[in-house]
């Protein structure tokens, strides 16, 4: 779980710090950030997996953002940032296993992770890794979430302890990953050597450090694409579901045989919360082509297959999924969840998210995983529905030193984030309530 984002130097986040709750939702016009930081949590994402330079141009693939990797830092007209920095607060899974198959056991859940990067023409990819750390943060400060949470929520998140420093620390230009109890030997590796984020390099070995990459491989940025929701599975395929809403009726086939059939009962009765005409759900099994087709049954009592499902259908439908499915953990960002959806569908679709989210009142089981959901909008119907306390603004505002405008974080007066960001100004406030009571109005008519 990601309680708190730190980033400098990244495109307009010049320097911009987050805290985040189980729900989290990013407000503001278009072109004050609100993507760059979807892009920030998904750039640590791929760093668990693949070189630098292919992390950087993966960042938005699908819409060819980023052509040239050097764009990323912040840049005016008379200002260049030295260096990009992220920072991230996370409580971890204590209990993991590496890519050989080997368990181990972190012996914290509560750390910070801290990679930087500065331009270098003569390094693979024009930029050079320069620091890389994974530090604990003690077990005091950690249950000091911010957000409203029980005792038992707490104890049942932040365990273990560290009595040593660091897991992974930066120093004369090489990555130390130290040793943890009496579980095998350091090790020593030269930054200038490596394309890639030296925590993939994390076995059962170090268990915090690999806690920390597994938690950061769970953060997922959704972009659903109704040509993959509506796209079969094949039977050797994967079983869940992808960033594009991909492989949906392999992974319902998957839970029909986890759960049996009381799985796609489930999924059908919220889908029926948020879409009356839903009746039934079910997974076509074709057995010439090898594929898995999901089908949903109407008023009329006529099974529909996807691809003659609307978009806002086939997304409810992968989020109720989601929400049913025990391996869908971690992080889930969306943005701008209204596409495709009826106003009058807003309001559910929020709830719905809300409730893909762990909830903080009670500890962490498998009843109540630990997921967290991060959206950003600019739909004042979607800020209606989000209460104060989950609401973060993005503003643009101008650069003091020079040409430039950079994004700010401002939060609602009296939240629990209040102490820690600057306070939207209650006329800004005042405009998104009346945007949303003037669309009210208008639909109303």
């Amino acid at each position: 779980m990601l309680t708190r984002l730190h980033v400098r130097g990244f495109k307009n986040l010049l320097d911009v710090d987050v805290r985040f709750g189980p729900f989290t939702c990013f407000v503001g016009e278009n072109g004050v950030g609100k993507s760059n930081l979807f892009d920030v949590i998904n750039f640590l994402r791929l760093l668990m997996d693949v070189p630098v330079p292919e992390a950087i141009m993966h960042m938005r693939e699908t819409e060819g953002r980023i052509a040239d990797v050097t764009s990323m830092f912040t840049s005016f007209d008379d200002y260049w940032a030295e260096e990009l920095r992220i920072t991230a607060d996370m409580i971890l899974e204590r209990h993991v296993e590496d890519d050989f198959g080997t368990q181990a056991e972190a012996c914290i859940s509560s750390a910070r992770y801290e990679i930087a990067f500065e331009r270098d023409a003569t390094q693979q990819g024009g930029v050079a890794l320069t620091h890389e750390s994974l530090t604990p943060i003690k077990v005091g400060d950690a249950k000091q979430l911010g957000f409203r949470a029980s005792t038992e929520f707490k104890s049942s998140v932040v365990t273990g302890r560290r009595a040593g420093g660091p897991f992974l620390s930066t120093k004369d230009n090489a990555a130390h990953l130290h040793q943890e109890g009496h579980q095998g030997r350091g090790r020593q590796v030269p930054l200038s050597r490596t394309p890639r984020a030296i925590i993939q390099s994390a076995t059962a070995e170090f268990p915090t450090l690999l806690a920390a990459r597994r938690e950061m491989q769970s953060w997922r940025s959704l972009m659903l694409e109704p040509s993959a929701m509506r796209a079969p599975s094949e039977y050797t395929g994967p079983q869940r579901v992808d960033h594009r809403g991909g492989h949906l009726a392999g992974t319902l086939e998957r839970l029909q045989r986890m759960k049996g059939r009381d799985a796609l009962s489930e999924i059908a009765n919220r889908l029926a919360e948020l879409l009356p005409e839903v009746h039934q759900v079910r997974v076509e099994d074709d057995p010439r082509f090898q594929t898995y087709t999901v089908q949903v049954q109407g008023p009329d009592g006529v099974f529909h297959p996807a691809r003659a499902l609307s978009d806002g259908t086939l997304r409810f439908l992968v989020l109720a999924t989601l929400l049913e499915d025990p391996e869908a953990r971690g992080t889930l960002c969306l943005e701008e969840p209204e596409n495709g959806i009826h106003p009058d569908r807003i309001a559910p679709m929020v709830r719905l998210l809300k409730d893909f989210a762990v909830d903080p009142g009670q500890a962490v089981d498998e009843d109540n995983p630990l997921r967290q959901v991060v959206v950003n909008t600019h739909s004042p119907l979607v800020f209606n529905e989000v209460g104060r306390e989950d609401l973060v603004f993005l503003e643009s505002v101008e650069r003091v030193e020079g040409r430039g405008h950079v994004a700010r974080v401002e939060v609602p007066e009296g939240t629990w984030r209040a102490k820690n960001a600057a306070h939207v100004r209650p006329g800004r406030l005042q405009q998104w309530m009346q945007m949303t009571f003037d669309f009210d109005t208008a639909a109303a008519e």
